[in-house]
């Protein structure tokens, strides 16, 4: 499914779309692990079938909270909800402090891979494939808290 960009998606580069898109598929089929990260989760899922938000602000249907932070990105602004039973879990835990420097998301996700992790909005965070050889997050940095 395409869909025509909306005035809020901002800068595009067709060619490293079309580029990544191609590794990612190539990986899959190759059985080649990949972790994706940021923009890097987004085309896993759309390489795979699913589909983004090009903008959170104007498109998620529940009033998102901000997604992308004027705090350094070093700094962590919220918090992710990891599934128990998921290979990020076994990973990073549950209730992660992550940083936040995106206006785009997931939407939805295609058969191969599950939602496994979100924010407290409902925004999705993290997919995975069943035997974690595809991982995509959307934060750059996870603080673990000590309590």
């Amino acid at each position: 499914m395409h869909c025509d960009p909306i005035p809020e998606l901002g800068i595009t580069n067709r060619n490293r779309d079309v580029f990544e898109t191609a590794l990612v598929r190539v990986a899959v089929a190759k059985h080649i692990p990949i972790l994706g990260i940021c923009r890097s989760a987004l085309v896993i899922n759309v390489a795979l079938g699913g589909t983004v938000y090009q903008d959170l602000k104007s498109q998620f249907p529940q009033k998102p909270f901000k997604h992308h932070q004027l705090a350094p990105g070093n700094q962590p602004t919220h918090f992710v909800s990891v599934k128990l039973d998921s290979h990020l879990f076994k990973a990073v835990g549950d209730d992660v402090f992550v940083n936040s420097r995106h206006h785009q998301a997931i939407k939805d996700v295609p058969p191969k891979l599950r939602v496994v992790a979100c924010a407290s909005d409902g925004v999705i965070e993290a997919v995975e494939n069943n035997d974690a050889s595809v991982q995509a997050v959307q934060w750059h940095l996870v603080i673990e808290l000590l309590v």
